[in-house]
């Protein structure tokens, strides 16, 4: 009987043995979730390897049974995380690919156990964006390693909709803005300004006394021979709440070397990093842009870095339909 048995046994093994040569010899798993947000609300939780232990299955599966080391990149290319524990086994995470709210490519490495690539795709679908992930990994030729990848598979699907399930959370509570925000990089500019001490509550004297200095210096510049250098532009370097009361700086952009009467200066900005956001319309709404920029600001944990400063991309004494007026507002930061 215990003949029979073992004979039996080594039969099923061997059958098992056979079959696993015939199993795919690759663990692929693919899985999708539409979220209502925009796709840098996800990109930014799956860029920056340090959000893991908010989204990822693994690290909270093994919270507080595994160690995880972070290389001196924590986001983007060549970001790098390091995990190590008794049930977790040691691993490694490197981020190969990133491209800003659109792919990001990964390689792990499990050590003793093999290696394998994921990725993560998000596309616009509607007002909202589509978050694709993949996992991939050569079991070879050992059969083996392709009954551990059948197995494995089922708990990697689970893995994969737990991560798309947080990520959705996670986006869809971040706030919402009005306008397109992006945060550039801008240039030093050389510009020619009148500086007006005024009350911000007037909308009527703030149009009357900007009429006034870009008229002046449109005079002067005329005078001069020089030509604007881009748009015009103003500055708010002070703003007090307390008194209502601002300084607002009207300004033509100008070559550096441009002459002109002594009684006006030519200045340049800072140039550096800033918010950017592009209001459309009228000038009396603007304020409502102004708002969703400090609020961006404040969500990201940004530091003010100067004035912030509007671009009137729309001549208004030549352009009469308010709806086609274009500003571009920035706020510098640090």
């Amino acid at each position: 009987m215990l003949k029979k048995i073992l004979i039996g046994i080594v039969g099923v093994v061997v059958v098992l043995l056979l079959i696993g040569f015939v199993l795919p010899g690759t663990m692929e798993v693919t899985k999708s979730i539409t979220i209502n947000a925009p796709a840098s609300y996800a990109f930014e939780e799956v860029n920056n390897l340090q959000n893991n232990d908010k989204w990822q299955y693994w690290n909270n599966l093994y919270k507080g049974k595994m160690t995880v080391a972070y290389g001196d990149i924590k986001s983007g290319v060549g970001a790098v995380s390091e995990w190590d524990g008794e049930e977790s086994g040691k691993g490694k995470m490197t981020i190969t690919e990133s491209i800003p709210d659109k792919s990001i490519k990964v390689d792990l490495d499990f050590m003793e156990h093999g290696t394998a690539k994921t990725w993560y795709t998000f596309e616009s679908e509607g007002e909202g964006t589509k978050i694709t992930t993949g996992f991939s990994s050569d079991m070879g030729m050992n059969p083996i390693g392709r009954w551990m990848g059948l197995l494995m598979k089922p708990e990697m699907e689970k893995a994969f909709d737990y991560n798309l399930t947080k990520l959705k959370e996670i986006a869809e509570s971040k706030p919402k803005f009005s306008v397109a925000i992006t945060e550039e990089e801008t240039q030093s500019v050389s510009y020619v300004s009148i500086s007006t001490t005024m009350s911000f509550e007037n909308d009527e004297a703030i149009n009357a006394q900007m009429m006034k200095s870009y008229t002046e210096l449109a005079t002067v510049l005329e005078k001069s021979k020089v030509e604007m250098a881009g748009h015009p532009f103003s500055m708010y370097p002070k703003w007090d709440e307390a008194t209502k009361m601002m300084e607002m700086v009207c300004a033509m952009p100008i070559a550096a070397n441009a002459k002109l009467p002594a009684k006006y200066k030519i200045m340049q900005t800072s140039g550096g990093k800033a918010v950017k956001a592009v209001h459309l319309g009228d000038y009396s709404k603007m304020m409502t842009t102004h708002e969703q920029l400090t609020k961006y600001i404040e969500y990201k944990n940004l530091k003010m870095n100067g004035a912030p400063w509007e671009v009137y991309l729309t001549d208004p004494t030549v352009e009469k339909d308010t709806s086609k007026w274009v500003t571009e507002i920035y706020y510098p930061i640090q």
